[in-house]
């Protein structure tokens, strides 16, 4: 063996990963003529930056034996089936298949498993322990041992005649590597019988639209697989115009052309014994040979296609049609679709840099239909420049195939009446009970008449590919449904509609049944009526799944519509408003919220009953963050206890009211409270806080305990944790999610990591246990989970290290999943991405941070004013990492311009505004330019604020301490110490322990 050379090519798919690297660990630790085996594995035989195609090519002929861990994963990587197919056909020229492909099934059958001489091996179980893996390694070191030299050196340089000539490669075309191995194994079916049944003749007729590449993929499978037909490989081309005795006089005289050019001799022999005599010749040579026959016209009957075959077990044949028909025959190959990554390569060179998602939805927009993306490919590599993608796409989609149109003008009424109703559909799985009711209330038939009208149609559509069969469903090409006249979609819209609307209200409507539904409502013109049912039952549907995003814009659209139809003041319209307002809330799109809930309001805003100054004396002051407090926030009658009802007390944000004026009321007050909360009004909000409470002591349990955690949020924003506190102790509902949540963010604000942390696990575990774990406020749960294990790092005394980098990344994490989610403009995502950038710079990396922060702003000044308080936490978490950074004269900056709009949004005692006076305090002490009393006393006047809030040893708090420590030392020696106030910008747990050990408290 060289150098150069490997005993085993381990061919695996990356999800089996791990089982693959035992494998090779067992197998590189046996031994073939006295050396450990060598083992090819990509991922450590590849160097940095070397083709991967050719260095697998190369490593696939320098080995002697591939093994595939064949997984169900496996058939769907591309590169899995290169290997296989290059290793299968190097093997197959030197008839070695058996003895140089090996394979490990770790699934239970083998139906995965193509080509089907593979299934017909003895392939091995995954070794489960180490005895079985050296086991397994030591058989297949016998197996090398056995053979002489790689599977490059093994394949014969032979090649078989073609007849009537070898085509030219098609450069353009892709591999379908799954088509080719089901073709293979159609062909090879009746060989292997005990693992896949079939035809003993070896037949294998390919089915599929006029364009879908069936000539393309025999022509390849003759290419790659010649070496496995050393009786030649014949090709036959029929004149589509011609059946029956014209078609085989045809073939007869092609046939003998054929055997005149390869020796074959005819002379004398009958027409009707010169198949039977080819056959003999092939049967004497004992060689396999390859036969097709391409483009077998429409309508041909069985009897004709059967004087086509030659009967010889060493003779396989291909018969490529547009009809799904001769399964009698032959194994089936029906051709669908290219997938995405097939068709992309249809399209290279025809798109630019940033165009891909157009590309492979114009894949999608064309079904993956190779003729057409053929087309498309040329056009738009004709046109850079000029046309794009997005205007070539919807070009396309005005566009029908002449050929079909012929084929489905011929078509019968119940034939077109099932296209017809496809057309209006979703390119989806069409339900047969959903088809078979659309066609009863178009026609007015009865479901025996039905019956006996559709299902001759759906055979003839099926036999002639128009329609494929998946399960209870079937499923219309796109190209097929570009091309259905006109005539045949007249009335089906609204009776596919009527039919969609009626499963879809059924208790558990399928998948496909929703997917049309949503395709209905982006049309114009359906009707009103239906229209509404589908959109009211796709806003439940969405919001019982958590995809509260499509709930909120069909529960927007649906309102849209009843404005239209029925008008602003219709109770069905307020109802819909209310709960459409209450679902964007949800998904945090306020402003639409609050025009909407104004919408369902029939009075105008009520008069704000509390808005008091606020003193500094927190016993005189209700609304001070630090005041005793168990009484409600607005000055309301006492609350009332409502009895439990445990159906609704588990309902989260967006739970629809009903038509009842009170109960539209409460839920378009709530939506309108929350909305300006969620834009920073918090001054125009309070009133309807205050109503809502007096509207709380008639409120059903659920409902109730719903708006209070809603309050208590509203009084945690504005600084208010002991009001906030005591409206959540009124909450009944026991495990209710939101109430965990809100416990977890008030006991972070008041310094109690393991509290939060335990509050923040239940509110995810509530969520995940009501099947809500993509709820936003899950992921809000999860954010606040990650922020009590960073807070609790100074209660730790190990420095920031590996499992804080952990939560960091954790965080990151959770902010990808906000923007997929929520889009990166929503205030939830920016909220989150603050809270990461800010965690970031203050923990980890100051220049990182200050990135996640500027790009949160970027995305911020789109969508929300100057003073809203998310952009001003921004210019806080700005003003932390210009501290880090020692940028002082900027972070005062930004410190300054925090703490003046928190000042008149949040209030000049608020935590947040607190915290913007200390730094701001710090960085102008630290500039050195200013009033070194001035900025003292702004740092104890903070100090003094924050301590009332969260105590005597909050991180804060205690940072405050040191500054004015540091602030009383003489300027020289407040010089000398600034690493040290630097320190306590960064990490002050650090420092908080040294002050306990210095003053014997530990």
């Amino acid at each position: 063996m060289g150098p150069d050379e490997y005993d085993v090519f381990l061919s695996y798919a990356g999800d089996d990963r791990e089982e693959a690297r035992a494998l090779e660990d067992a197998l590189r630790g046996a031994k073939v003529r006295g050396r450990p085996l060598r083992v090819f594995r990509d991922e450590r035989s590849i160097g940095h930056h070397e083709s991967i195609t050719r260095k697998i090519t190369e490593g696939v002929l320098r080995s002697a034996v591939l093994l595939a861990y064949y997984s169900r994963a496996y058939p769907t990587r591309p590169a899995c089936q290169l290997e296989l197919t290059f290793a299968f056909l190097l093997a197959q020229r030197s008839r070695t298949v058996r003895g140089r492909v090996l394979v490990v099934n770790p699934e239970d059958g083998s139906d995965h498993i193509e080509p089907v001489e593979l299934r017909d091996l003895k392939y091995r179980r995954p070794p489960a322990s180490e005895p079985e893996r050296r086991s397994f390694a030591e058989e297949v070191a016998e197996r090398v041992a056995a053979l002489s030299g790689p599977l490059g050196a093994a394949a014969s340089a032979e090649q078989p005649h073609w007849w009537p000539g070898e085509p030219l490669p098609d450069r353009e075309a892709v591999h379908r590597y799954a088509e080719l191995w089901r073709l293979h194994s159609a062909l090879h079916a009746g060989t292997s019988a005990l693992v896949a049944p079939g035809p003993r003749m070896g037949v294998a007729v390919v089915s599929g639209l006029p364009g879908s590449g069936k000539t393309t993929l025999a022509a390849q499978y003759a290419q790659e697989f010649a070496a496995a037909f050393p009786g030649g490989v014949h090709w036959f081309t029929l004149d589509p115009g011609k059946t029956g005795p014209d078609l085989l006089l045809d073939y007869r005289r092609l046939v003998r052309d054929m055997a005149v050019a390869t020796g074959i001799p005819l002379a004398g022999v009958p027409d009707d014994r010169l198949l039977p005599h080819v056959a003999a010749h092939f049967r004497g040579r004992a060689e396999p040979a390859l036969w097709i026959v391409d483009q077998l016209p429409a309508g041909i009957s069985d009897e004709t296609v059967r004087k086509l075959l030659i009967p010889s077990r060493y003779v396989r044949t291909i018969l490529t049609c547009q009809e799904d028909r001769f399964t009698d025959l032959g194994g089936p190959v029906r051709l669908a679709g290219l997938t995405e990554a097939e068709g992309l390569a249809l399209l290279r060179d025809a798109y630019g840099p940033g165009e891909e998602a157009e590309a492979a939805a114009l894949v999608r927009d064309l079904s993956g239909h190779p003729h057409d993306l053929r087309m498309a490919g040329a056009e738009l590599r004709t046109g850079r420049g000029m046309i794009s993608l997005t205007e070539y796409r919807h070009q396309v989609a005005g566009t029908a195939d002449s050929v079909l149109a012929d084929i489905l003008r011929e078509l019968d009424i119940p034939a077109w009446t099932v296209l017809g109703l496809a057309s209006f559909l979703a390119p989806a799985p069409l339900p047969r009970a959903l088809l078979s009711r659309a066609a009863a209330l178009l026609h007015g038939w009865s479901r025996q008449e039905t019956q006996e009208r559709l299902l001759p149609a759906l055979e003839s559509l099926t036999r002639r590919c128009l329609l494929a069969a998946a399960g209870e469903c079937v499923s219309v090409h796109t190209r097929v449904l570009r091309a259905v006249p006109e005539p045949a979609r007249r009335g089906c819209l609204p009776a596919a509609a009527r039919a969609v609307a009626e499963h879809l209200t059924a208790p558990e409507p399928g998948p496909e049944v929703v997917a049309h539904a949503r395709h209905l409502v982006t049309l114009e013109d359906l009707s009103a009526d239906v229209a509404e049912t589908l959109l009211s039952s796709l806003a439940a549907l969405d919001e019982r799944s958590s995809n509260l995003v499509s709930a909120a814009r069909h529960a927007r659209d649906l309102t849209a519509r009843l404005r239209d139809h029925h008008g602003d003041d219709a109770p069905r319209t307020r109802a819909a408003a209310a709960r459409a307002a209450l679902l964007l809330v949800t998904v945090a799109d306020y402003a639409p919220a609050a025009d909407l809930a104004r919408l369902a309001l029939p009075d105008p805003p009520p008069t704000p009953k509390f808005n008091p100054p606020r003193p500094a004396d927190p016993a005189s002051d209700p609304t001070h963050p630090a005041a005793p407090s168990s009484a409600p926030a607005c000055a309301t009658e006492p609350p009332s206890t409502p009895k439990p009802d445990p159906a609704r007390a588990a309902g989260l944000p967006g739970a629809a009211p009903g038509e009842d004026p009170d109960e539209v009321r409460a839920a378009a007050l709530h939506a309108l409270a929350a909305a300006l909360d969620g834009m920073g009004e918090y001054a125009e909000a309070e009133p309807y806080w205050c109503r809502l409470e007096e509207l709380l002591p008639g409120m059903p349990a659920g409902r109730a305990d719903r708006m209070r955690v809603d309050r208590a949020r509203a009084l945690r924003q504005r600084g208010r944790l002991a009001a906030a506190a005591a409206v959540l102790a009124q909450v009944t509902a026991p495990d209710l999610p939101q109430r965990h949540l809100e416990e977890a963010l008030l006991h972070g604000l008041t310094s109690r990591p393991g509290v939060a942390r335990a509050a923040a696990e239940k509110a995810l575990a509530s969520f995940g246990r009501a099947g809500l774990a993509q709820h936003p406020l899950a992921f809000e749960a999860a954010v606040a989970l990650v922020d009590a294990e960073l807070a609790a790092f100074a209660h730790r005394p190990a420095p920031f290290g590996k499992v804080d980098r952990e939560q960091l990344a954790r965080m990151r994490t959770l902010c990808e999943e906000y923007e997929r989610s929520l889009g990166p403009s929503n205030p939830l995502t920016l909220s989150a991405q603050v809270g990461y950038g800010i965690n970031l710079a203050g923990w980890q990396d100051a220049a990182a941070g200050r990135a996640v922060l500027e790009a949160a702003d970027e995305q911020a000044r789109t969508v929300l004013g100057e003073l809203h308080p998310i952009r001003l936490r921004i210019r806080y978490g700005l003003s932390c990492a210009a501290m880090r950074a020692l940028d002082f004269p900027l972070a005062a900056d930004l410190a300054g311009r925090a703490y003046d709009g928190q000042r008149l949004v949040l209030g000049e005692r608020h935590p947040d505004t607190l915290k913007s006076l200390l730094q701001l305090g710090i960085a102008r002490y630290n500039t050195r330019d200013g009033d070194d009393a001035e900025a003292r006393e702004l740092i104890s006047e903070a100090r003094r604020g924050l301590s009332e809030v969260h105590g005597l040893w909050h991180d804060e708090v205690v940072r405050g301490y040191i500054a004015e420590v540091f602030g009383a030392l003489p300027r020289p020696l407040f010089d000398g110490m600034m690493q040290a106030t630097n320190l306590a910008t960064a990490a002050p747990a650090r420092l908080r322990r040294a002050l306990k050990g210095l003053l014997g408290r530990e």
